[in-house]
């Protein structure tokens, strides 16, 4: 697999709209260029942010946030992200 620029908006969306269920408030913001997603924890409404970053050794994409990250072909990775936002 090729990791096109392209596909970097639909997987926040897909992202986003896995987030939200767990009472995260996901939004895509910046550039299209760039974009990356805000999200709003629960508890805090601490704002954190989330990239999307090409991980050219596994050929897919990775999701970075503070502190961590996953691929995004990790059937974990959902709620590593949400524990980590909740944090």
């Amino acid at each position: 697999m090729i990791v096109d620029p392209a596909e970097r908006p639909e997987l926040l969306a897909w992202l986003a709209i896995e987030l939200e269920p767990h009472g995260l408030r996901p939004k895509i913001v910046g550039p299209c260029s760039g974009p990356v997603l805000r999200v709003i924890t629960r508890r805090s409404d601490r704002v954190r942010f989330i990239a999307c970053v090409p991980a050219p050794q596994e050929r897919t994409w990775a999701w970075v946030w503070p502190f961590g990250w996953a691929l995004v072909t990790d059937p974990r990775a959902i709620a590593m992200i949400v524990e980590a936002m909740d944090a």
